[in-house]
């Protein structure tokens, strides 16, 4: 599934990735995985795992594992590359047709 994203199309999985990006970016605190899952809208709780564990690889995001009453829980947080990465993203500009 291909989605519209102002000046290209995006597969839907970039989007989220985007949105994920945006949501760590304003909040003021690092979020739940199942929290984060929630402001994105996103159904499906394995697809946002996956896009952050991506985005962790490129150094966009933190996952910080922290058990809470015996329960391992993930916590994400937006790192300084992501945030500069997110800015450069609203700079561009494409010459795609």
């Amino acid at each position: 599934m291909v989605l519209n994203y102002n000046f290209m199309s995006l597969l839907e999985s970039d989007e989220i990735k985007i949105n994920i990006l945006k949501t760590l970016e304003k909040s003021s605190q690092e979020l739940s995985l199942n929290g984060l899952r929630k402001r994105i809208g996103a159904v499906n709780y394995n697809s946002v795992k996956r896009n952050c564990e991506f985005l962790e690889t490129m150094k966009f995001i933190n996952i910080e594992q922290k058990l809470i009453e015996g329960r391992k829980y993930n916590f994400i947080k937006i790192t300084a590359k992501g945030k500069k990465a997110l800015g450069d993203m609203k700079d561009v500009s494409t010459k795609l047709k």
